[in-house]
């Protein structure tokens, strides 16, 4: 059984080097956090949200399953959790503290990033379409744009008359932004590692707005104190406007869903998305 790596929740492996960050990861109550497990039809694991900073049990998930294959299933489960201080344990294997507030301020200070693929065919680690029905993961990181990081460009044709007038053929502007992850204490390096799979998913949104990378540009980082492993991260992105007419009406069923004000992806909602 393998843990999806697009599940928004880190579980460390082994010891960090260095000193580790003080960043705790944060989520909003309206945020889901799906957690996606990949195995064979008679695997069993155990799943507990853990109350930190006492460690002590809250709750075992309960997690739906769907049959890929006859031999492989998929066992998922969303967390929508009340404000507090979390861990989950797996099987055992327990995952970085995160924070779920309702702080207005708190959140002001990050951004909410869903994505999801086209179809089912491009991943072997993670399902986003089940039983007909698309899903999109929340992952919610501190940063955001900046108004000093924009480049404008334009791709056009121009043609030169005799009489040295320029004739504008035709013109497409574009914006591409750059993307900060990280505010002034920093973050863990797995938040770039994530960031940087996350953009190779088919549909990324930044609070609600559609993003993709530009060209092959992965995360820079920026090392904020030596020995200490906190980053800054930089992200080359371009706003996506103009849709392919094929894409319209699949694009505007996702923005229903993806908007300024409630960016939340229920399963209830989720089963009326086209697919």
């Amino acid at each position: 059984m393998i843990l999806s790596p697009f599940t928004p929740l880190f579980f460390p492996s082994k010891k960090s080097d260095g000193i580790e960050s003080r960043y705790i990861q944060t989520f909003a109550p309206s945020d889901d956090i799906l957690i996606e497990l990949i195995g064979g039809t008679s695997e069993s694991w155990i799943c507990q949200v853990m109350s930190e900073p006492d460690h002590s049990p809250l709750f075992q998930v309960q997690f739906n399953t769907w049959d890929i294959t006859s031999t492989v299933r998929l066992r998922f489960a969303v967390l929508n959790l009340s404000p507090g201080l979390y861990s989950v344990n797996l099987n055992g294997h327990i995952s970085s503290i995160f924070k779920v507030t309702d702080d207005s301020l708190e959140l002001e200070r990050t951004t909410l990033i869903q994505f999801s693929m086209d179809s089912n065919r491009h991943r072997q680690d993670a399902v986003f379409f089940i039983d007909g029905m698309q899903r999109f993961f929340d992952f919610r990181v501190p940063g955001g744009f900046k108004d000093s990081n924009w480049t404008f460009a334009v791709e056009g044709e121009q043609f030169v008359t005799d009489q040295s007038d320029i004739v504008q053929l035709y013109g497409l502007e574009s914006t591409q932004k750059k993307f900060t992850l990280g505010n002034s204490e920093g973050c863990p390096i797995w938040f770039a590692e994530m960031l940087n799979r996350i953009l190779c998913c088919s549909y990324v949104y930044f609070d609600g707005e559609r993003y993709a990378r530009k060209e092959n540009s992965a995360p820079e980082a920026t090392i904020l104190q030596e020995n200490v492993n906190s980053f800054v991260f930089t992200q080359n992105l371009q706003r996506v406007i103009n849709i392919d007419p094929e894409l319209i009406l699949r694009h505007q069923a996702i923005m229903r869903r993806i908007d300024n004000t409630n960016y939340r992806l229920t399963t209830n909602n989720i089963n009326r998305l086209i697919k």
